[in-house]
């Protein structure tokens, strides 16, 4: 899902034991990229994730798909380790066993787009919008029916392109058009979109006069500070999309999308700092509608992977599930 490839984008490791020889290459901002030409999720933390979350009585897990699992329609998709449609079938089984509803995401937005291969490089052609249809058809069946399916959508903004080798972003009418078609083929097979909402951030009267209110809006904010002067919208920062000062208004989107009367599944992370999903979670109680509130999950961003030597990977993960639910048992309690 993140970063992107020099030239083909199976010509990278396909192991970690490869990797260790043939480290992946370093992109135009000096950073490694991210992509991978093989899967970064073992089985067995896999399951100990799913299985911390079923302990901590949580009903609902988004699969962040991308390359993690073959595509009938697209099998040139799939990566080194990709699970088979039936393995993903038994995993999606056991998860429903433990009392978790299993939702799909496949991440649309140009920034995190890599999953699609050469289609990342195709966006907004006849081609590309076939793959689009195909595999949100092909994820749909697998899942049977999901009531939502998150499309990403976020950060297709230049900031976030800085170290990719192929960039592209989508502006005006054609970043819209490209939207309202990928949640059309989610509503054509019996799904509810849902979409990160932070596109707001980059021209608020724009996206509150456009965004159709049927869409299940996602805004995120991965920090502490919900005080008055930071929940206040300040338009200035609206145009600054070559820096990541364009996000300074995400913990206001949250009041702005209330205020407009839309939907919202508020997402927080440990990603930043543990403190994070106790300053949402008391936030959404006290400011957000009841009734339009659809829930709150969290996203600790990290592969499924053991913990590296100076990164902590599957452990970050363990520790956001429970700072999560902590904050959840404390502000929602669910009865005994």
């Amino acid at each position: 899902m993140w970063g992107d490839y020099p030239a083909g984008p199976d010509d990278l490791a396909k192991s970690a034991e490869e990797e260790k020889t043939r480290p992946n290459p370093v992109g135009p901002a000096g950073s490694p990229t991210p992509y991978h030409s093989y899967l970064q999720c073992r089985d067995d933390l896999w399951r100990k994730s799913i299985d911390r979350m079923a302990e901590k009585r949580m009903n609902l897990v988004f699969i962040d798909l991308g390359e993690g699992i073959a595509y009938p329609s697209h099998p040139e998709l799939a990566v080194a380790g990709t699970w088979s449609v039936e393995k993903t079938r038994a995993e999606l089984a056991r998860i429903r066993s433990l009392g978790m509803e299993p939702m799909p995401k496949l991440n649309f937005s140009t920034c995190h787009d890599s999953w699609l291969k050469d289609y990342h490089r195709m966006v907004s052609t006849k081609t590309y919008y076939k793959v689009v249809a195909d595999v949100i058809a092909d994820v749909c069946a697998i899942f049977d029916k999901p009531a939502l399916f998150h499309l990403g959508f976020d950060e297709e903004v230049p900031v976030a392109g800085k170290n990719l080798f192929h960039a592209t972003f989508r502006h005006g009418d054609l970043w819209w058009h490209d939207l309202l078609y990928t949640i059309k083929q989610v509503e054509r097979n019996g799904s509810r979109a849902v979409m990160w909402s932070d596109k707001i951030c980059d021209g608020r009267e724009a996206f509150l006069a456009r965004m159709p209110k049927d869409v299940l809006l996602s805004p995120w904010y991965y920090g502490t500070n919900f005080s008055d002067k930071n929940l206040a919208w300040d338009a200035s920062f609206e145009k600054k999309t070559g820096t990541w000062e364009v996000q300074r208004n995400l913990a206001a989107s949250f009041v702005a999308l209330n205020d407009a009367g839309y939907d919202l599944l508020p997402c927080t992370s440990n990603w930043s700092c543990d403190g994070a999903a106790e300053a949402l979670v008391s936030f959404c109680k006290a400011r957000l509608d009841p009734k339009r509130l659809k829930g709150i999950y969290t996203a600790p961003w990290n592969r499924t992977i053991p913990d590296e030597p100076k990164k902590k990977r599957i452990t970050k993960t363990l520790e956001g599930i429970d700072l999560f639910a902590a904050a959840m048992d404390k502000h929602y309690p669910l009865p005994n």
